[in-house]
């Protein structure tokens, strides 16, 4: 089974969701359903957990797992998490900080800052 998660850019900050189940903040994703895309995937994911359009503009692959950097759409539904923007880190996170770092510099590089 594939997996996505994305950094959703919009003016040099991201947006991340607190998931209650692992009390930390994350990046929108989950895993892929049959017969869906990446993209397909990434784009349903972050409506679902975000209440966001998202927009891809790059992809990296790494195992199972396509990650993805992007343009923050608009808020279309609620979602199912409760969601924030951020410039840098938060300290709660779901993950090891060092699993955030690595994905977020990329992301902005990806971009050209623009976000």
């Amino acid at each position: 089974m594939r997996f996505v998660y994305a950094v959703g850019l919009r003016g040099g900050r991201f947006l991340m969701v607190f998931n209650p189940q692992r009390n930390g903040w994350e990046m929108p994703g989950g895993h892929m359903e049959e017969g869906e895309t990446p993209e397909e995937a990434i784009r349903r994911e972050f409506i679902e957990e975000s209440g966001h359009e998202f927009l891809p503009r790059a992809r990296m692959d790494q195992g199972d797992v396509a990650v993805f950097a992007g343009h923050l759409g608009e808020r279309i539904v609620e979602g199912e998490m409760r969601w924030r923007m951020f410039s840098s880190l938060p300290e709660e996170l779901a993950f090891p900080e060092v699993e955030y770092m690595e994905i977020v510099h990329w992301a902005l590089d990806s971009m050209g800052g623009e976000g």
